[in-house]
C-alpha cells in the first residue's frame, strides 16, 4: 500500500531571476571597467553604443525603411489633415482682419488642398482588358507643402535620378550652409542660388556635373530659418582616403581635411567681405596671393577654436580649458563670422544620396502646424527654383510633377501582357471606388465594366456628351452618372 505522505504534492518556488537562454554572460575584468568620476553617474561613464538614445535612432530608421506603402500613406494623409487646417486659420485670420486679398489668396489654397486626391482618374489596358484591372491616377493639387502631392513628386525625381546615376564616376555629396535668419523671402532663395552656381563655377575643373536642391528647416525654440544645400556632384577624380596626409600652413593634417578646409574657404568668402574675393584670372600670381591668404585663414583658424580633440578610448571634441569668458566670447564670434559648416563625403548608398537631395520636397510638413511659418514659407518660395541641375546633367527635368492625364509619368502602369497600351476612361472616381495595392499602385474596384463612366458627375466634359450609350445592363456607376 502507498504511504500518503510519501508522495504528499510539494510547493516549488519559482527562481529569483528568469532563466535566460543558451550560456551565460561573460562580465568584463573589473580591470578593464572605467569607473566614473566622483559626482558623475554610471549611466553618463557607459562607452558603449547600446543606450537609449542610439537604440531609438537605430529603430526610427529601421522603422522608415521597412514601411508599408499603407503606413506611408496614412501619414500623409494626417499630415494632408493637419495642413489644412493650419492654411484654414491664416483664412480666418485675414478674413477676421479686413484683409480680402489675402483672405481670398488662402481661401483658394484652402480649396486646392482640401480638394486634393479626392478624385481619380481611371485607365483601362486596350491590349488585356480582361486580365488587367483598372488602373487609377489620383488628381493632385501641387501644392509646394502638400505632403500628398510631395510623395508623388519625390517619386519621380528620385527615378530621374537613378537612371542618371550611369554618367557618374566620382560621386560626392557636398552640404553648404550660412547662418540661420530671423526671416525669410524669396530673395533669400534668389541670392542663395546665385551664390550656389558661383561656387560651382569657382570648381568647375574638379566638378563636371550634378544636381542641387535647397532644403529650409525651422527652428521652433529661436523661430529662425535654415536654408542650406545638398550638391549630388560627379567629380573628376575620388576623395583621397583619411589616412593620407599632406603639410597644410606649416602642420601635417589629412588630405581630406585639406580638400573641405579649401571648400569651406571658397564658399564663406563668397559671402563675406573680410578675405576678399577669389580672383578669376588663373595666373601664377594670383593662384600664389589665394592660397596664402587660405594658409592665414587656416592658421587664425587654429588660434580661435573653441574645441580640441581630447583623444583616449570614446573621445571626441571638448570645449578648451583654461578660456575666459571673454576670450570664449571672442572666438565664438569669430567663428560666427569667419567659419562655414560645410559637408563633403563620397557617395557609397546612391539611392541613399538620392533621398537626402529630394528631402527638401517632404520637410517643410515639420512645420505643417505653425500657421506664422507656413504663411512665410509659401510667401517665400512662391515661384522659386528649389532643384536645379548643371554641368553634364544640365536640361534633365527633375522636379516636373507627374500628369494625371499622361499615362506614361507613371511606370507603375503595366498590363499583364507587357504591351502597355492604355486608354483613359471617361468620367472620374471618387475615393470608394479605388484601392491600394501593397506596392502603391491605385486599382479601380472590381467589379467593374471597362466602358463604365464613373461615379461622379462631370459636365464639364466633353467626353461625356459624345459618349454613345453602352449595350450592357447599367452598373450603380452609370445610374449615379445620369442623374
Amino acid at each position: 500500500m502507498i504511504d500518503a505522505a510519501a508522495v504528499a504534492m510539494q510547493v516549488r518556488h519559482a527562481p529569483s531571476r528568469p532563466m535566460r537562454l543558451g550560456t551565460r554572460r561573460r562580465r568584463a575584468p573589473k580591470a578593464s571597467v572605467a569607473l566614473p568620476e566622483a559626482g558623475a553617474s554610471r549611466r553618463a561613464a557607459a562607452l558603449s553604443l547600446d543606450t537609449e538614445k542610439q537604440l531609438a535612432t537605430t529603430v526610427h530608421e529601421w522603422n522608415v525603411i521597412n514601411q508599408s506603402e499603407g503606413e506611408i500613406r496614412a501619414e500623409q494623409v494626417a499630415l494632408h489633415r493637419q495642413l489644412n487646417g493650419t492654411v484654414h486659420k491664416i483664412w480666418q485670420g485675414h478674413a477676421a482682419a479686413g484683409n480680402t486679398a489675402e483672405a481670398l489668396k488662402w481661401e483658394k489654397q484652402w480649396f486646392r488642398l482640401h480638394n486634393c486626391q479626392t478624385e481619380w482618374i481611371g485607365y483601362r489596358a486596350e491590349c488585356c482588358q480582361g486580365f488587367t484591372q483598372p488602373v487609377a491616377v489620383p488628381i493632385g493639387c501641387n501644392h509646394r507643402l502638400c505632403p500628398l502631392c510631395a510623395w508623388h513628386r519625390s517619386r519621380v525625381a528620385r527615378t530621374r535620378i537613378k537612371t542618371m546615376f550611369d554618367r557618374l564616376t566620382h560621386p560626392v555629396l557636398i552640404t553648404l550652409t550660412i547662418p540661420n535668419k530671423d526671416t525669410i523671402h524669396k530673395h533669400d532663395y534668389t541670392l542663395f542660388r546665385q551664390r550656389v552656381r558661383q561656387f560651382i563655377a569657382q570648381h568647375k575643373e574638379w566638378i563636371k556635373g550634378g544636381v542641387y536642391s535647397l532644403e529650409t528647416t525651422y527652428n521652433r525654440a529661436e523661430k529662425t530659418w535654415h536654408i542650406h544645400a545638398h550638391i549630388l556632384a560627379d567629380v573628376t577624380a575620388s576623395l583621397p582616403s583619411k589616412q593620407d596626409k599632406i603639410d597644410l600652413a606649416g602642420q601635417r593634417v589629412f588630405a581630406f581635411t585639406a580638400i573641405k578646409l579649401k571648400l569651406e574657404f571658397d564658399w564663406m568668402r563668397i559671402w563675406t567681405k573680410g578675405w576678399g574675393k577669389k580672383s578669376k584670372d588663373a595666373d601664377q600670381m594670383h593662384l600664389a596671393g589665394d592660397t596664402y591668404i587660405f594658409e592665414e585663414w587656416v592658421k587664425e583658424g587654429r588660434e580661435m577654436r573653441v574645441r580640441e580633440w581630447q583623444g583616449g578610448r570614446g573621445g571626441g571634441y571638448a570645449p578648451i580649458a583654461g578660456l575666459t569668458s571673454e576670450e570664449q566670447a571672442a572666438r565664438t564670434a569669430w567663428n560666427a563670422k569667419n567659419r562655414r559648416v560645410l559637408d563633403v563625403r563620397p557617395v557609397l548608398d546612391r539611392d541613399g544620396a538620392a533621398r537626402e537631395v529630394l528631402k527638401y520636397i517632404t520637410k517643410v510638413a515639420d512645420f505643417s502646424d505653425l500657421p506664422e511659418a507656413v504663411e512665410a514659407f509659401c510667401n517665400a518660395v512662391k515661384g522659386a527654383r528649389l532643384i536645379q541641375t548643371f554641368g553634364s546633367w544640365y536640361g534633365v527635368k527633375l522636379d516636373t510633377p507627374p500628369d494625371p492625364e499622361q499615362p506614361n509619368d507613371w511606370s507603375e502602369m503595366k498590363c499583364t501582357c507587357g504591351l502597355n497600351i492604355w486608354e483613359r476612361m471617361p468620367g472620374v472616381f471618387s475615393r470608394d471606388r479605388v484601392e491600394m495595392e501593397a506596392t502603391g499602385r491605385w486599382l479601380i474596384k472590381r467589379p467593374l465594366d471597362h466602358r463604365c463612366r464613373g461615379n461622379i458627375a462631370r459636365p464639364t466634359i466633353r467626353a461625356l456628351d459624345n459618349l454613345q450609350e453602352c449595350g450592357h445592363e447599367e452598373t450603380s456607376e452609370c445610374q449615379m452618372q445620369k442623374r
